[in-house]
């Protein structure tokens, strides 16, 4: 988990100092919502976030979600919820505003009745992932994203109960607002 940990961390503090731009970018704020798919039986995956970017691209977000609508195993629903604190890294281009790169990771926390932790139904996990943000307007765009989950606990117990660790990829698709 550290090692993890410390590969997001670097991750994150590459592009920074490899990429820096001047751009004249100010600093903004972000909201998104987004829906996917999950790989390994998660299903739909959906929610909504918000983000802090500084002027140098380097930012913050959270974001609440439900994993695996309509899924199920062995006839037990599939259903979580998912929550993240990030930090996140934004590739601002010098002459075009329309298209956003971004890096992003942090903390998970995985919540709710299919999670099986001693003391409660909270599991604690990172996540890593990056996409990028298209923009038809000025203020309104797409967004495009893959999101990696990982944890040191169970979720989905009921669905897999002989699964100690069950980490997935979702791939997102939403729309973001500035």
């Amino acid at each position: 988990m550290k090692k993890l940990i410390a590969i997001v961390a670097f991750l994150l503090m590459v592009p920074a100092s490899v990429w820096a731009q001047n751009t004249d970018q100010k600093s903004q704020g972000l909201g998104y919502i987004f829906a996917g798919d999950g790989m390994h039986g998660m299903g739909l995956t959906s929610g909504f976030g918000g983000e802090y970017i500084d002027k140098s691209g380097l930012g913050v977000s959270a974001e609440i979600a439900a994993a695996g609508f309509r899924s199920s195993a062995h006839g037990n629903p599939n259903f979580i919820g998912v929550g993240s604190m990030d930090l996140t890294y934004h590739i601002f281009h010098k002459k075009a505003q329309s298209y956003v790169p971004f890096v992003a990771g942090g903390y998970t926390i995985f919540f709710g009745q299919d999670t099986d932790t001693p003391g409660g139904n909270v599991t604690n996990g990172v996540n890593i992932g990056g996409g990028i943000d298209l923009f038809a307007s000025k203020h309104v765009g797409l967004r495009f994203d893959v999101r990696y989950n990982a944890h040191g606990g169970r979720i989905l117990w009921a669905s897999y109960p002989n699964s100690s660790e069950f980490s997935f990829v979702a791939f997102r698709i939403g729309l973001t607002f500035r």
